[in-house]
């Protein structure tokens, strides 16, 4: 299952590829338009840019970065994916490294929903890949929660 769940998100991910060229780079630009705009409340987690529309995302260098670091990250995740034991060892990395933001635990899950709602506006997501992106967020989740509450953080 983990093999097939991995190559569904890996072919959706074709239309979110990360690189140098300009079309790579509005990809990332992309997602934090789409984010920002249809979930306003969660830019509380990026300090400074609170009020950021899309248009101040696609002027912005800060979420031109990002937005890269976002994709190669959910590049990582597919690409890792059939070897569960590296893929749940970079979900915890991910937990670690989102420490310090004191993210809501209940956000880990739900950035599967927002990330698949994002990839409907690049490509046509069938049945199968929707639920690849889910059971993939599930396992995420699942390893994110786990390791949050051995860290003694807040968790689900």
């Amino acid at each position: 299952m983990s093999v097939e769940v991995a190559r569904l998100c890996k072919a959706s991910m074709e239309s979110a590829k990360v690189g140098t060229e300009e079309d790579k780079l509005q990809n990332g630009r992309d997602f934090y338009k789409f984010f920002f705009t249809n979930f306003p409340d969660l830019r509380v987690y990026f300090k400074g840019a609170e009020k950021f529309t899309a248009d101040d995302v696609q002027k912005s260098e800060r979420f031109e970065k990002q937005g890269q670091r976002l994709l190669l990250a959910v590049h990582i995740l597919a690409e890792t994916y059939a070897n569960q034991e590296v893929f749940k060892a970079y979900v915890r990395e991910t937990i670690n490294r989102h420490r310090v933001y004191k993210m809501d635990p209940s956000l880990w899950l739900a950035f599967f929903t927002v990330f698949t709602m994002y990839l409907e506006t690049k490509t046509k997501l069938d049945e199968e890949t929707k639920k690849a992106w889910a059971e993939m967020g599930k396992v995420f989740n699942e390893e994110a929660q786990t390791h949050l509450k051995n860290s003694n953080l807040p968790h689900v």
